[in-house]
């Protein structure tokens, strides 16, 4: 039995070693061939926005990003890299990494949930959104993708000709998801050679992005009018920039109820409700 069971340990650590050299074998064959390309690489993903995403796989608790692939000339928003993640399991069980190549497109607007996927995986992804597969004119995309999407006006206006071209060149295997202002790609870990050719693909969609998106979808405002309503010290459905110049951090707001006073203070000592003010100092 002892014997066996260092047969098994050290099984498992070659395997854990072969998966390493592998690992290590395609980042550098990867990375010489974005050299060649003439595309900026780095191991570490450097952005701060990939873990808050707005898909169901960022946001684990346990995950990572890595090998990074973008073009300097275009920009770091659209760009490739591997991400992984870990499903949560019983504790006393190692859980499972699960490893994909991503691909992230920037879009104009801000639009509702849509989903292209491999029709072979359609099993796995359709009831992803709950809504029905939407069908086309282009018999060959239909072949190969099932789409599925909340709003099927949207479904139409972005999956114009062009744009069904363009994701009829993406690798094998690839499943596309938008949501809000951001199309991402995505596969399981794709070998060196075929991460540059999403990325070539993650281009064209981009530059294909119809030019009407905007306007039948807005982005939303980065800031909004009614931002700062609720460091007033009261609600009010006027808008606060209509409400003359701010305070200053120590200044008392309108007061709550009579003989309170709701004084904001920086953000070191934090906001405080005060208790009934002096006589000479009440809120009028």
């Amino acid at each position: 039995m002892k014997w066996l069971l260092l047969a098994v340990l050290a099984v498992g650590i070659a395997r854990l070693v072969w998966r390493w050299r592998r690992g290590a074998d395609r980042d550098r064959r990867l990375m010489l061939l974005c050299q060649q390309a003439g595309l900026d690489f780095t191991p570490l993903d450097l952005s701060p926005d990939t873990a808050w995403l707005p898909f169901p796989m960022f946001g684990r608790p346990r995950h990572g990003t890595a090998n990074v692939v973008w073009d300097r000339r275009r920009g770091p928003e659209i760009r490739v890299f591997d991400y992984w993640y870990e499903d949560p399991t019983d504790e006393r069980a190692v859980p499972p990494k699960r490893r994909f190549t991503c691909a992230l497109v920037p879009l104009p607007a801000s639009v509702p949930r849509l989903r292209v996927a491999p029709r072979d995986l359609a099993d796995d992804t359709m009831t992803a959104l709950g809504g029905k597969e939407v069908r086309f004119e282009l018999e060959r995309f239909n072949r190969r993708f099932v789409v599925e999407s909340e709003d099927e006006r949207f479904a139409f206006s972005f999956l114009e000709q062009r744009m069904m071209e363009a994701f009829l060149a993406l690798p094998e295997g690839v499943t596309a998801e938008v949501n809000e202002d951001v199309l991402l790609l995505f596969a399981p870990l794709l070998p060196a050679e075929r991460v540059l050719l999403l990325f070539d693909a993650a281009v064209a969609i981009h530059r294909r992005i119809p030019r009407s998106l905007g306007s039948l979808f807005p982005p939303r405002p980065t800031r909004g009018p009614h931002e700062e309503r609720w460091l007033r010290g009261s609600w009010s459905h006027e808008e606060t920039g209509d409400v003359g110049p701010r305070r200053g951090r120590h200044q008392a707001a309108p007061s709550l109820t009579p003989g309170w006073t709701f004084t904001v203070r920086s953000w070191r000592s934090g906001p405080s409700l005060g208790g009934p003010s002096a006589p000479g100092d009440r809120t009028p």
